[in-house]
């Protein structure tokens, strides 16, 4: 028997109306579970995990579901090795969702540099973007309950989007401040 304890949530709801559903579903997508069947998911057993898991299962039988949590230990190393692959699996699809956006926002500025667009109204638009990234980060962080190098380059890579919009913003200063 392995070590580490899990957090296992069986869960049921009714069909309608649909929106509850998804209220719960969004809940644990935050939490970061790991679904093993439609209405079972996984988490690493520890009190945060424990506390979100808790609130989510008052959720569901406030909303006319039922749902129960069980601690658990897997018999066999090689299957709780193959949960946390999917788990970092989970994780490096979304830092690579995040890295993406982070290339799309460096385009973007080079774009607005070659277009010379140096004005206010795109300085805001493009920290607004960098603003979303930096919102976005943490909340892939609280999914990646066995954080690998990935994690370490979306922060590299938020760092770079803050940078270069460092830069762009000095260079909009440049050109749309007037002179005393």
């Amino acid at each position: 028997m392995t070590e580490r304890a899990w957090l296992m949530l069986l869960m049921s709801m009714p069909a309608q109306p649909s929106t509850q559903r998804v209220y719960v579903w969004r809940k644990l997508k935050a939490a970061g579970v790991l679904y093993l069947q439609k209405s079972v998911c996984l988490l690493p057993d520890a009190p945060a995990h424990r506390e979100t898991l808790d609130q989510i299962h008052s959720d569901i039988e406030t909303r006319a579901g039922e749902a129960t949590i069980s601690t658990i230990r897997f018999e066999n190393p090689d299957e709780e090795a193959a949960l946390i692959a999917r788990f970092q699996a989970l994780a490096a699809e979304e830092y690579g969702e995040f890295l993406g956006q982070c290339r799309d926002f460096h385009l973007e500025l080079e774009k607005e540099r070659a277009d010379k667009h140096f004005t206010f109204a795109e300085l805001e638009e493009n920290e607004a973007e960098l603003e979303k990234l930096r919102k976005w980060l943490p909340k892939i962080e609280a999914r990646d309950h066995f954080p690998s190098e990935a994690m370490n380059q979306a922060r590299e890579e938020l760092e770079a989007c803050r940078l270069n919009f460092e830069r762009y913003t000095s260079e909009v200063s440049d050109r749309e401040v007037p002179e005393s």
